[in-house]
C-alpha cells in the first residue's frame, strides 16, 4: 500500500477507543484501563495491527495519525483510574517528535501509564530505538509498562524489562499452558522474579473461565481479557 493509500484511509476512517478494564486479581477491583485504538472503515473493523505494521514505512503519517489518537484517547477518558496508553517507539525519534510528545505526556502525566509497544522490525536498530524510548520515557517519571511480554516473535531485554513499572505478559502465555501445563513453573518463576524487583505483572488474554482459574493460582497483581468483555468501555 503505498503513502496516497494511507492518507486515505487515515482521512475516511472512522477512529474509535475501546478502554478494556484491568483488573486487581485479589478481588477483581477495576486497578485500570487500557486504551486499544480501532478502526471503522466501509462499516468493517479491520486490522489495526496490520495498518500500524505498514504505517512504519510512513513515519510522517504514523506521527500524524497518533497525535490524534492519543489526544482523542485521553480526553474521552473521564474515569478517576490510571490510564494505559500504547506508545511506538518509532513516533518518537526526531527532535519535533520527541518535543511534541514529551510537552504533551508531562501536561497528561497524572495516571497515565506508557505502554512500550515493539515497532515494525526486530533488528539492532529496532532494538536501540525502544532502548533509548524507555530510558526517555523514565527521565520523564513516566511510569512504563512493558507490553507482550514472551509474545512470539517479540525481542527480549533485560534493560527495557528493568525500565518499566509493569510488565504485561502476553496472552499467547497462557494459550501455551492449554496445550502444555509444563510451561506452568515457568510463568510462576517470572511472576516471581518480577515481583523481587519491585514490578508489577499484568497477565494478558484471561477469556476462559479455564484461564481466570488458573491465573487465581497465580502470584500476579492484574489480569486482563475478553472474560470481562461487559465490563469494557467504547467511546
Amino acid at each position: 500500500m503505498n503513502k496516497k493509500e494511507f492518507k486515505d484511509i487515515i482521512s475516511q476512517a472512522k477512529y474509535f477507543t475501546k478502554y478494556e478494564p484491568i483488573f486487581k486479581k485479589d478481588n477483581l477491583e477495576i486497578f485500570a484501563y487500557e486504551a486499544l485504538s480501532k478502526f471503522d472503515i466501509c462499516e468493517s473493523i479491520i486490522s489495526t495491527e496490520e495498518i500500524f505494521r505498514e504505517l512504519h514505512h510512513f513515519n510522517d503519517l504514523f506521527f500524524e495519525l497518533e497525535k490524534r489518537n492519543k489526544e482523542k484517547q485521553i480526553n474521552d477518558f473521564n474515569i478517576d483510574k490510571k490510564l494505559f496508553v500504547n506508545f511506538d517507539a518509532d513516533i518518537v525519534v526526531s527532535r519535533e517528535q520527541q518535543k511534541y510528545w514529551s510537552d504533551f505526556l508531562q501536561k497528561n502525566s497524572n495516571n497515565l501509564v506508557v505502554e512500550i509497544t515493539e515497532n515494525g522490525s526486530d533488528d539492532e536498530t529496532s532494538a536501540s530505538v525502544m532502548r533509548d524510548f524507555a530510558l526517555w520515557l523514565n527521565e520523564l517519571n513516566i511510569e512504563v509498562a512493558l507490553d507482550d511480554f514472551a509474545q512470539e516473535g517479540s525481542m527480549f531485554s533485560f534493560y527495557i524489562m528493568n525500565q518499566s513499572k509493569y510488565i504485561k505478559i502476553d496472552k499467547s502465555f497462557l494459550r501455551m499452558i492449554e496445550k502444555n501445563k509444563n510451561f506452568i513453573p515457568y510463568l510462576e518463576g517470572l511472576l516471581t522474579t518480577i515481583a523481587l524487583n519491585k514490578q508489577y505483572s499484568i497477565i494478558e488474554g484471561v477469556e476462559t473461565k479455564e484461564d481466570f482459574d488458573l491465573v487465581q493460582k497465580l502470584p500476579c497483581d492484574y489480569i486482563q481479557g475478553y472474560y470481562f468483555k461487559n465490563q469494557v468501555i467504547i467511546k
